[in-house]
Formats: structure tokens, C-alpha cells, sequence
């Protein structure tokens, strides 16, 4: 019975519900026009399915992958304010569960579509493709195999389908079918359901405002300085310890180094942020409260401080460290970023060690931006490196975690000559480049430089003469060979322009900096595809060079 103020507010619930329940509702979900399309890489892909499999194999009890919020739309129907990415993500992942196990195909089908409605639709634009090759059976892998069609949306989707394709397609039947059905039971999401648009604006706008973060991190604090026996002086210390060692970082990155702090220490992960039991578990198989405190967490700190600060101190091999530490910190994923820390709060005055390390750990990282590592192996290795630190063989030798296997060192040479069509990856790359060559910088992905195509893709009235095949000048168009880095002013105005008028501007245009992969071209008069090919060729050298790979070696 509702008390004498009432319960929830008129117009608004939310609740918890399983995915099945959230996909069974009784009425469809609809992206509305308004909502932007499609738009996660591979690399969110991927992380979603490593989540899920993380969570699979420790086998939780249930695993919250976040809220979606819906409104009440005119017609009555639930439109989605927030979630569209995760949704369309699940529901291709049940498709390519659906295609591969023709014996339990009705049952994951009864999750894709409600008889001949589907139970989630797309923005008009993305939904007639999307029921073709997801809701319809049978068309996953086909879309796996889509041709790019030079629309983001559907070539994403498409890309989307290959990733799932990629991590699922080496778990057996068996595995495949427990691990599904486990993300269709145990997988949860918070509901909120709206009656207005408004006020799913302000729900979906309060869920994401940086509230307190650091509340996890004051329980921890009380329960090691208030429960381990200390001393008032020591606990008075220690309480000043702690809160210098959190005033050198902003709030939320202190709550990322304390929950990363059991497994910098003993190379196993907290099942969940906040776990107190088995936080204090890992600071006692450690050396216990006092070593945590007064050592151990600033320390770490310290180490963490460094790499922020681009300020870590190896000696003679500090130059090359901090060059690879700043290109690191340009992947969206910080993965590698334990292992650094733990080298550097353990083995800093190492120098000679600390070059092949970050050498090693830079490569390593790179290899896994590309997905050249199994994704599903990529945790391990990474814990592995964590727990290794002190042990070159471990992390170097024959089969050292940070070492590729041969079929890895072939996919990432593989990798590195592949025409890349997606921006962000192809964008970093270039800029990896740009550090490895002599007199490069050290950019970053807030930097004012975008990547200029110098074989425009779209082609041109000057370049189709000399390129007149469309789908050769698309590949050729897309290698790093063809790229260098620009302001996005100058990108804007060399456009389509000729070979000649581009390097006016590559070359003369007033305050804006010319990179190193800029200055290479300088002395080309002419550009052709065997032009490319030899830049190519040479600048992926360069870079496999710098990362300690053979670009000849044979497979």
C-alpha cells in the first residue's frame, strides 16, 4: 500500500527486467527519426561481448549492463530515448546465435520478432535493412560478408555482424547455447519508461550527470583505517596519507586506481567494483592494511601520477617511455595501463629492463586496438603481465605474454597494409605513425589534425584521369600510404583539389604545423598508385620497426 506521500511519481516507473523481458514486451520498441543512427565500431561490439563473456565465466548471478529509457509516443508505441546501440548490438548477437543452431532457432527467434512484428525497430531509414539481414533468419552471415555500401549506419551493422561472427565462431554449439541463453536470463537492464518526452530528457540527463563517485572509495577508506587494528596515531596518519595520495588525481580517476588496486596486486580482478570482502582479501594476501596504506597505494599512485603527466622517470630510456606511454593514452581503451603501473611501482630503476618492457607493452596494446589479439584472450594476457613484472621470461620469452605468436605478428602486418575505412582507428594510426618517424610529434586525439586522403576517395575530375577504376582508387584511397595529417581547415580546403594545389596548401598555408608524415611527400612531384604503394611499403616498415616487428618475415 502506497504511505501518505505515494510512491512513484505519475508518468515515470522504473524497473530491473532481464533482456528477454525487455525484448518480450508487449508493444515493439521504435528508434524514433529524431535519434541518431547506428553508430558503435568494432571496438564497442567487442567490448559488449567481452562483458558479457566475463560475466558468463565467473558465472554471476546476474550482470547489469546499464539503463535504457522509453517514452510514450503519440500512437502509444515505446520510442527509445537512450539504449538503441546495446539493443540492436543484443539482438544481432541472439540473430547470429539463432543462424547458428537451426535446433533452437524458435526459441531465440521468439526474442527477434512477436509472430511477424519485429520486436525492435530501427530508425525508417536502417529498418528495412536490418529486418532483412538480423530479424529475418538465416541472413547473418551474409551480412558478415556485406560489401561496404559507403552508408555509416549499415556499414557499421555490418561490421558489427563480422565482430560477432569473429568472437563467437570458436565456441562449440554446446557453449554457444549456455552462453546465450545466460545473457537472456542473467543480463539485466534498468527500465524507465516515460509518459512524456520531457521528462525522458531529464531522467536520461540526470542518469548521466557525474554525481559522487567516490562513495565506494570513503567505504573502503573507513573499513582499512576504522577495522585493521591500527593505532589513533597511525589511523590519523594514515588518513592523511590517503587523502594526499587522492588530491593528485580528479575524483573519478582515483576510484579507477583504487578499484584497479587488487589487481595490480594480486593479478585477479574485483567481481564487481565496491567489494569490499574481496578488497580487503587482496590487501591482506598482499603484505595487509599497513603495507596498503603507507606503501603500496602511493606507490601506485605515484606510477599513475607519472604516466598522466607524461614524467616517468627511467633513466636514459625515459624519452622513448614517455614517447610510447603518450601514444598508449590515445587508445579509448586503458587495458595496458595496470601492467605499466605495476612496472613502473616495482621496477622503475630498471632502465635497460624498462625499454624492452614498454616496448613490448606498446606493441601489445596496438595489436589489440587492431583486434589482431582474440578478445577473449586479450584479459588474460594482460592480467598475466600484471602478475610477470619481475620475470623477463615470463614476459619475453618464448611463449611471454607479451610476445606475439607468429599467426599474431601476421595479422598485425596484415592489419597495418589493409585499406582502413574507419575513422577513428585510421586516425590513430596515423598519428602512431607520426610519433615513430624522425622529428615526428607526439599528437593526441583532442589535437586540431584530422587525416587527409591525398587520393581524395570520393576521386575527382584531376585524379579519375590518372585513377579511373572507382574500386582501385577506394583501396588505394584508404592505405596509410595515401594519408598525412592536416588541420581540419586545411582537410576542408584541399578536398578534390589537384595533386599540385594540394601541396600549396600542405606546404604554405600560414600557423598551421607541418607533421613529419607531411614532410615526407615533400620530395614526391607526382602521385600514382605506384607512388602509394612505396610509401606504403616504407612507412609501415618505419612503424614495425619502432614496435620491434619483422614486416618481411615470413608466416
Amino acid at each position: 500500500m502506497a504511505g501518505a506521500f505515494g510512491e512513484t511519481p505519475l508518468g515515470l516507473k522504473s524497473q530491473i527486467f532481464n533482456i528477454a523481458a525487455v525484448l518480450e514486451r508487449k508493444h515493439s520498441l521504435k528508434v524514433p527519426r529524431y535519434q541518431r543512427a547506428y553508430t558503435w565500431s568494432e571496438r564497442e561490439v567487442r567490448q559488449l561481448i567481452q562483458d558479457l563473456w566475463r560475466a558468463f565465466n565467473r558465472k554471476a548471478t546476474f550482470y547489469f549492463i546499464g539503463q535504457i529509457v522509453l517514452v510514450k509516443n503519440n500512437k502509444n508505441q515505446r520510442e527509445i530515448s537512450d539504449g538503441q546501440q546495446r539493443l540492436a548490438t543484443l539482438t544481432m548477437l541472439i540473430a547470429y546465435v539463432r543462424d547458428r543452431l537451426p535446433g533452437r532457432a524458435k526459441h531465440y527467434q521468439a526474442l527477434i520478432m512477436d509472430g511477424d512484428q519485429p520486436r525492435l525497430l530501427l530508425r525508417e531509414d536502417d529498418a528495412g535493412f536490418y529486418r532483412g539481414f538480423v530479424q529475418e533468419p538465416g541472413q547473418m552471415a551474409e551480412m558478415a560478408r556485406h560489401a561496404e555500401i559507403g552508408i555509416d549506419s549499415k556499414d557499421l551493422l555490418c561490421a558489427a555482424a563480422r565482430t560477432i561472427e569473429e568472437d563467437l565462431d570458436e565456441l562449440d554449439d554446446r557453449e554457444l547455447d549456455s552462453f546465450m541463453s545466460y545473457v537472456a536470463r542473467f543480463c539485466t537492464l534498468n527500465v524507465v519508461d516515460a509518459d512524456e518526452r520531457g521528462c525522458a530528457q531529464r531522467v536520461f540527463a540526470s542518469l548521466n550527470k557525474g554525481g559522487s563517485p567516490l562513495s565506494g572509495a570513503d567505504i573502503i577508506k573507513s573499513d582499512l583505517i576504522e577495522n585493521s587494528g591500527l593505532t589513533g596515531a597511525e589511523a590519523d596518519a594514515a588518513a592523511r596519507k590517503w587523502e594526499q595520495t587522492e588530491d593528485m588525481f580528479r575524483r573519478e580517476d582515483f576510484v579507477t586506481l583504487l578499484d584497479t588496486m587488487p589487481f595490480l596486486l594480486t593479478g585477479e580482478r574485483l567481481l564487481s567494483p565496491g567489494d569490499l570482502a574481496s578488497f580487503r582479501d587482496a590487501v591482506e594476501r598482499a603484505g595487509g592494511v599497513r603495507s596498503f596504506l603507507f606503501d603500496q597505494l602511493p606507490r601506485y599512485a605515484q606510477a599513475l601520477r607519472a604516466i598522466f603527466s607524461d614524467s616517468v622517470d627511467v633513466g636514459p630510456a625515459s624519452s622513448d617511455v614517455n614517447r610510447r606511454l603518450r601514444m598508449m593514452k590515445q587508445v579509448e581503451r586503458w587495458d595496458w595501463a595496470p601492467a605499466a603501473i605495476a612496472f613502473l611501482a616495482e621496477h622503475a630503476g630498471e632502465h635497460d629492463r624498462a625499454l624492452r618492457f614498454f616496448q613490448a607493452l606498446d606493441r601489445f596494446t596496438f595489436a589489440c586496438e587492431l583486434s589482431v589479439i582474440d578478445n577473449r584472450r586479450q584479459e588474460q594476457r594482460y592480467a598475466r603481465a600484471v602478475r610477470g613484472v619481475a620475470d623477463d621470461k615470463h614476459l619475453h620469452g618464448p611463449h611471454g605474454t607479451l610476445e606475439l605468436t607468429d599467426a599474431e605478428h601476421d595479422r598485425f602486418i596484415a592489419a597495418l597494409n589493409r585499406s582502413r575505412k574507419r575513422d577513428r582507428q585510421r586516425r590513430l594510426l596515423l598519428m602512431r605513425l607520426e610519433a615513430a618517424l624522425p622529428g615526428g610529434h607526439c599528437l593526441q586525439m583532442t589535437d586540431d589534425v584530422t587525416v587527409e586522403h591525398i587520393l581524395p576517395k570520393a576521386g575527382g575530375g584531376w585524379w579519375n584521369d590518372r585513377f579511373p577504376d572507382p574500386r582501385r582508387r577506394n583501396d588505394a584511397a584508404n592505405l596509410l600510404g595515401n594519408q598525412i595529417l592536416l588541420t581540419h581547415e586545411q582537410n576542408k580546403i584541399a578536398d578534390t583539389k589537384s595533386y599540385p594545389e594540394k601541396r600549396r596548401i600542405f606546404f604554405n598555408t600560414s600557423g598551421a604545423p607541418i607533421h613529419a608524415l607531411t614532410k615526407d611527400i615533400a620530395p614526391i612531384d607526382d602521385w600514382t598508385h605506384d607512388v602509394i604503394e612505396a610509401r606504403q611499403e616504407r612507412l609501415v616498415s618505419m612503424l614495425c620497426a619502432d614496435w620491434g616487428l619483422a614486416p618481411d618475415r615470413d608466416g
